[in-house]
């Protein structure tokens, strides 16, 4: 399976888990990474800490879900070293690879603002070498 194929695939499986925003771009010379963005109503936290709790804990268990699955395919298309970054990922910020894989612009706090859906979604990424 090429690259090109991979992705393709990694993007059919991320619809079914309703990843809303879907970008790959190449890092360095070996190190690959597919970015996706899933839903989540950025309210302030405070303000609701429940509802938003239960939210954010409900994107991160779908958006683990592909992650795992996506994996998966891209550990048998032959890649040795696979790794993820989900929404509560410490190391790493994964904001300006989704402002270079097109999920939108930063705005003027911080966050990438997309012209769909704002700041409404969480990223996650994998990256193979």
């Amino acid at each position: 399976m090429d690259k090109d194929d991979l992705v393709r695939k990694a993007y059919e499986i991320s619809d079914r888990y309703n990843v809303i925003l879907k970008g790959n771009i190449k890092i360095s010379r070996d190190v690959n990474c597919i970015l996706f963005a899933h839903y989540c109503k950025s309210n302030v936290f405070y303000k609701d800490f429940f509802r938003v709790s239960k939210d954010i804990f409900n994107v991160n268990r779908v958006a683990n879900k592909n992650l795992k699955e996506i994996k998966k395919i891209v550990k048998s298309a032959g890649y040795k070293k696979v790794w993820t970054k989900g929404i509560f990922s410490l190391y790493g910020d994964l904001r300006p690879l989704a402002a270079e894989a097109g999920f939108g612009k930063w705005g003027d706090k911080g966050i990438i603002e997309n012209e769909e859906y704002g700041t409404d979604f969480l990223i996650t990424a994998i990256f193979y070498k």
